[in-house]
Parts: C-alpha cells; sequence; structure tokens
C-alpha cells in the first residue's frame, strides 16, 4: 500500500520526537546554564563550522542575544548536531530547534513556491538578488508554511557542475550518477540523461568518495569547504541555478517572547539582513574558486556562447512548471515570476562585478 502524505508527515514527526529525546538532557543543561543571562534559544544548523552560513548564524545569534536586553541567550547547534539537514523544517516546526536554518529543497516537492530561486539563470548574483526574493516571499510564506514562522531568506550564489570528468553541453551529463542542489536542479539534470542522487550537501563527500555519486552541483565554496574537490575535479564554470536557505522559527516560541526578546528578533528578520548575510556568502562562495585555481588537479571549463544556449534551452520547461504548481497553490504564478524577475533586474549588481 502506498504511504499517504499524512502518514508520512506523521512518520517524520515521530523519527524527530525520538531526537529530541536525545538530545533533551543536553539541551536542558545548556538552559540551565543560560538562565542566568536569559532565556536558552536552541538554533540548529547543519553545515561545518568551517562554512560561511555557520559564521552568519552565529553573527546573528550574538546581534540578538545583545540587543535582547538580557532576555534571551542564543545557542548554536551546528553540523547536524541535534538532527538531518533535511529534517530541519520539521524539527523547528516541533519545537525540537527554536530556531533552524533549513533548506526547502531537501525535501522534495513540498514547497514549490520557494523553489522558485531553483529555475536555471534566474540568479546573477546573490548580492543582486537577495532584497527582491527576501521580500518577495516574506508575503508569500505564511500560505506555504503555516507551520513555523518566517525570519529571514538568504540566496545561495549560483550553482556550479561539477564532476569527474569535463562538461561543457548537456548532452556530457548523460549516464552521470548527480547529486543536485535541489529536486528541481536534479529533473533538470535527469531530462539530460543524468540519475539524480538525493542526498544532502554534508552526505556528498562520502557518496562521491564511494563512486554513489560522479558529479554534483554546489557553488565554489561550499564544495571546498566539504572536501568534494578531492574527488570532483572538473568545473563548468556556467552559473546555472541558485537555492534560498531560509531562517525559520518555532511559531509557539516566537509568539511566547517578551516584548523586549521579540524586537530583538524581529529587528534582525529582516530584508536588510538577508541582504547582509546573502552577499556575505556569496563573497567567500565566490572566494573558493580562487582556492580551487590555486591548486593541483583542478580543471575549469567555460562554455561558449553556442553551448551557454543550449543549457538556457533545457531550463524553459521547468519555467513553465513552476508556473502552473504556483497556480496550483493559489497564486498568480506568471505574474509572481514576473514581478520576482523584474525586481532581480533593477537591483544593483554586487560592486565589482
Amino acid at each position: 500500500m502506498t504511504e499517504t502524505a499524512t502518514g508520512i508527515r506523521r512518520r517524520r514527526m515521530r523519527r524527530m520526537m525520538t531526537c529530541g529525546l536525545a538530545v533533551a538532557s543536553m539541551l536542558l543543561g545548556l538552559g540551565d546554564r543560560a538562565d542566568a543571562a536569559g532565556q536558552a534559544v536552541r538554533f540548529a544548523h547543519w553545515v561545518p563550522t568551517t562554512h560561511a552560513l555557520h559564521q552568519g548564524v552565529e553573527d546573528w545569534a550574538k546581534a540578538v542575544t545583545a540587543d535582547s536586553k538580557g532576555t534571551l541567550e542564543v545557542q548554536v547547534f551546528p553540523a547536524e548536531q541535534l538532527g538531518k539537514a533535511r529534517d530541519h523544517y520539521d524539527m523547528v516546526a516541533s519545537g525540537i530547534a527554536d530556531l533552524a536554518l533549513v533548506v526547502p529543497g531537501y525535501t522534495p516537492g513540498r514547497f514549490p513556491i520557494v523553489s522558485v530561486l531553483e529555475l536555471p539563470f534566474l540568479v546573477p548574483s546573490a548580492a543582486q538578488a537577495a532584497a527582491p526574493f527576501d521580500s518577495w516571499y516574506r508575503p508569500l510564506a505564511p500560505r506555504e508554511m503555516p507551520e513555523v514562522t518566517y525570519c529571514l531568506g538568504i540566496v545561495q550564489e549560483p550553482g556550479i557542475l561539477h564532476s569527474r570528468k569535463p562538461v561543457t553541453v548537456p548532452e556530457d551529463v548523460e549516464g552521470m550518477k548527480l547529486r543536485p542542489g535541489s529536486a528541481l536542479v536534479g529533473r533538470l539534470f535527469a531530462s539530460m540523461g543524468a540519475s539524480a542522487v538525493s542526498i544532502s550537501a554534508p552526505e556528498a563527500r562520502e557518496a562521491a568518495a564511494r563512486g554513489v555519486i560522479d558529479a554534483a552541483t554546489l557553488a565554489y565554496g561550499t564544495l571546498v569547504s566539504f572536501g568534494l574537490d578531492k574527488v570532483l575535479n572538473n568545473h563548468m564554470d556556467l552559473p546555472l541555478y541558485s537555492v534560498p536557505v531560509l531562517y525559520l522559527a518555532n511559531t509557539r516560541w516566537y509568539q511566547g517572547l517578551s516584548g523586549d526578546a521579540r524586537a530583538a528578533v524581529d529587528a534582525h528578520c529582516s530584508v536588510a539582513d538577508a541582504v547582509r548575510q546573502s552577499t556575505a556568502w556569496g563573497d567567500w562562495e565566490r572566494a573558493g574558486r580562487a582556492t580551487l585555481a590555486g591548486l593541483p588537479n583542478q580543471v575549469f571549463t567555460t562554455p561558449d556562447a553556442a553551448q551557454r544556449a543550449l543549457w538556457a534551452e533545457t531550463g524553459k520547461p521547468f519555467r513553465t512548471q513552476w508556473i502552473a504548481d504556483a497556480t496550483a497553490k493559489g497564486i498568480d504564478g506568471a505574474a509572481a515570476l514576473a514581478d520576482l524577475e523584474a525586481a532581480i533586474a533593477a537591483a544593483p549588481p554586487p560592486a565589482g562585478r
């Protein structure tokens, strides 16, 4: 018998609660130590402490703690300490974490509206798309994610294809086993003949080393951070897609905050914070390319204009599908996409680009 969506959610929630019991004593101990300084707040994420997103979370946590007038003590749990990357939405919805860093693409098909950033060639850079995206999605988030409270949305610097062998045109990926950056990206490469292997970034290094995958889509800095450059050393220098990464809050926790505490959280759940985080992350990702360029055995290929046109053509059906999926969720998909595209085009590019 096929498992229903409700059954899947219940099974996922049971797994989350089991995880919560496993870490309860640790969290309670930390809470006791934080009582003197303020309410202990659990911020969960899944990236290693060497990643720019971790530094962004740390800076955000310190700013909220400092601005809360002693009412909050935000504690960061990195590197999947409280649960797997794909489970972070349910962790924050259930209260295992008060705040969490969430990649909607890790739960394919669940959040089609926010997946707009995954459309090929939509995002020129993280810094340019950050304010338009956060402003665009903020009023839509309660409709798509009613179980949680939206804080802010970060834009990933466009992802690149990394592989064991050089790639310049779509037909080169036929037969590859590829770890996509999202479900939509997986479908994009499946349309070219690749097999998508759905695993999170923290799992990709081992999968590549074992031969489970022979290609992956990631931005440069993330590739280096997870050590994938040691296996996937061919890089196609063509920005393909982006990914939204969200700060989400447990609604019961958020609604129970005191005035000073809520003011501190609200002050940093802002478009300005989304831009600051996206820009810093984008700078870090681009620096990863320079790091790779200085290492031996790293090969970079740049498709020419005709080859880029072939890649652009592969993305058109997914734009049409996104419009249909968004419309099914009760919004005017065509108008919403046009509004976002216009806002991104009107936004200034990052300095020096």
